[in-house]
């Protein structure tokens, strides 16, 4: 009698040490019981993050990019799916088939993203359009579409790729800082939807990444002021600081590499201050000689502006769904184009 008094005992005391781990430490990625999704996940920092979690054993991650690698490319194991991220109704559809075919995604790591080069004035609006909505609404749509299903069950990881620079932007990059000064304010509001993130009530857990200069062809030609003070960061390492945060159930914000904590001070800082250290820093100076991805574009954004404008026309004329045109020109044209060249970010 005792000893089954002393077995009850010891499961009911396991399980109060359980509840109170999951609140207090909340979601790690466990690879046979998670499933991890990267969005722009082909190449650069996404095809790093998604070589170094499906390393692991008994891992399954899926992609969702608009351009998916030839067989020879993929890597082995992995899940991908042709998805444009800015266009949600192809971001709803694709979710329902991976979650047919693969399962409930329990680790969400929004990653991609396009950049421009230009000033505001030599921006064209498609621009200006496509960049907000690859690097920040395609943000909101996959968290609508993944949220729910991590809510149900009490299990679920939010990773989002902004930068350093959503907090202090170069000159030539004003709708890239918009973008990425959006995701920074996307976390920390749903982060406090979900609950005290001190006790992980509903089961999500939110973890921004503030990155700074990537060693990626996106800023291919932008020159580091400072590479003691700030330096290049490879993609390799990122990645590897992203596993290592998911895998120890971080939450919060990353900032790297050092000066990145340093940044958020100096938006609290008088312009004179600020004005100083832009101008000591060469920070305005480093987008003057960018090459990037944007050199064939002009051409490319002209095209898809003609096909936008017939394809518009047949859309209207076919009663298509409300939405689906954006200032007279579709959206999934427009940023199917730009991802066709080459133009995700990480």
């Amino acid at each position: 009698m005792g000893a089954v008094l002393l077995t009850v005992l010891f499961y009911y005391l396991n399980k109060q040490y359980r509840e109170i781990a999951d609140n207090l430490i909340g979601t790690y990625y466990e690879p046979h019981r998670d499933i991890v999704l990267v969005t722009g996940g082909s190449g650069g920092l996404g095809r790093e993050i998604v070589s170094k979690f499906s390393a692991a054993e008994g891992s399954r991650v899926v992609v969702l990019d608009i351009n998916v690698p030839l067989q020879a490319d993929k890597i082995p194991g992995v899940y991908y799916y042709k998805c444009d991220v800015s266009n949600r109704r192809e971001v709803l559809k694709v979710s329902s088939v991976v979650k047919k075919e693969v399962g409930i995604v329990s680790i969400l790591i929004n990653n991609a993203g396009i950049t421009f080069g230009k000033t505001l004035v030599d921006l064209s609006f498609d621009e200006i359009e496509s960049t907000i909505q690859i690097n920040l609404l395609s943000s909101f749509y996959t968290i609508k579409a993944f949220l729910p299903n991590m809510l149900e069950h009490k299990r679920g990881y939010i990773v989002t790729v902004a930068s350093a620079l959503g907090y202090m932007s170069p000159a030539r990059l004003s709708a890239y800082g918009a973008s990425k000064s959006g995701l920074i304010a996307l976390h920390e509001s749903l982060t406090y939807e979900l609950g005290p993130p001190s006790v992980s009530p509903k089961g999500v857990k939110m973890l921004l990444i503030c990155p700074g200069q990537l060693q990626t062809r996106m800023f291919e030609g932008v020159h580091t002021p400072s590479t003691s003070l700030a330096p290049e960061l490879k993609p390799e390492y990122v990645a590897k600081t992203i596993f290592n945060a998911v895998e120890l159930g971080r939450r919060g914000e990353i900032r790297i590499p050092f000066y990145a904590n340093i940044l958020p001070i100096f938006r609290a800082a008088p312009w004179p201050v600020v004005e100083v250290t832009r101008r000591l820093s060469g920070i305005d100076r480093s987008m003057t000689e960018f090459v990037g991805r944007a050199k064939s574009l002009k051409d490319n954004l002209s095209l898809s502006s003609k096909r936008s404008s017939n394809n518009s026309k047949e859309s209207l004329n076919s009663n298509s769904e409300a939405g689906s045109v954006f200032l007279g020109q579709p959206i999934d044209i427009i940023s199917n184009s730009l991802l066709h060249q080459g133009m995700v970010l990480k």
